[in-house]
């Protein structure tokens, strides 16, 4: 059975429509929204990844949901693909009363992996109203960990991603969502060669400016972070260095999983983990 929800469209960028589905709180009005972004290494995904489960753990605890579209790399780079998500955000600012009928326009940034990532841009940002908090599941703050602009072991085992493939791909027309099956291989060229960054950056000083520094991160608001120890995408030491530079922080780690371990619908460590979020969320007051 599908969830009931309505899609927005929050902005149209180079001829293309960038949408927002919105999943409402079951029940009775929720005054606190999650945002969501989708995760895929900026090169891949889509708004409605989140499994239908989970949508509905924070539907039934009272919360609406709200998954956004951005424009992926490497059609767009990332100062356009943030001044998009940037757009998202003040559109639900403006329209959460009138068009979505919430009683109150208060939000959290969730993301999982890159869209993280992309939450704490986002957070850190001066947008005309904060998140009242941020959720991070096995994401990251800084482009400048060591092992994203340098060739991924893990990632090599893997059958080699041709560069040939780079050049089929149409840079003339922005994509809001790509599957897996055909976008993955972008991906895995980018962290097979060590030049993941440059897939989506316009100038190396991007990596510096779009990345959050310690005085950045000790002004975040409340965050929840969750990783795998066994992570082998994402260093499972950033969500542990970020749980120690934020001052209102809480990390929930998880032990021998796979990178985007809530994934596994069968493991029960992910719908522990989204509890545990239900009950941080109640925190917030």
């Amino acid at each position: 059975m599908k969830m009931p929800h309505s899609i927005h469209t929050y902005y149209t960028y180079k001829d293309t429509p960038l949408q927002a589905s919105f999943y409402p709180a079951q029940n009775k009005p929720g005054a606190l929204t999650v945002i969501y972004i989708h995760g895929g290494g900026l090169v891949y995904g889509h708004r409605d990844d989140l499994p239908a489960v989970y949508r509905e753990t924070f539907t039934n605890a009272g919360y609406n949901l709200l998954t956004i579209d951005y424009p992926l790399a490497p059609e767009t780079k990332l100062p356009e693909m943030f001044r998009c998500l940037t757009l998202a955000v003040e559109w639900f600012l403006k329209n959460a009363a009138t068009t979505l009928h919430l009683p109150a326009n208060d939000y959290v940034l969730f993301g999982r992996s890159a869209g993280a990532y992309l939450a704490f841009l986002l957070a850190k940002d001066d947008l005309s109203q904060g998140p009242r908090g941020l959720i991070s599941f096995y994401g990251y703050y800084a482009l400048t960990e060591p092992s994203f602009s340098r060739p991924s072991a893990h990632y090599n085992q893997f059958p080699k991603a041709p560069a040939s493939y780079l050049k089929q791909i149409p840079d003339s027309h922005p994509l809001a969502a790509g599957p897996i099956e055909t976008r993955f291989p972008i991906y895995l060229y980018g962290r097979q060669t060590g030049s993941w960054l440059s897939l989506f950056l316009e100038e190396p000083m991007d990596v510096q400016r779009y990345s959050l520094s310690q005085a950045e991160l000790f002004a975040l608001p409340p965050v929840f972070l969750t990783a795998s120890a066994a992570d082998q995408d994402v260093p499972y030491l950033v969500s542990h260095s970020a749980a120690q530079s934020i001052p209102k922080a809480v990390f929930h780690p998880v032990l021998g999983l796979p990178h985007d371990f809530d994934s596994d619908l069968t493991n029960n460590a992910g719908k522990r983990i989204y509890q545990s979020v239900i009950q941080w969320l109640g925190r917030l007051g």
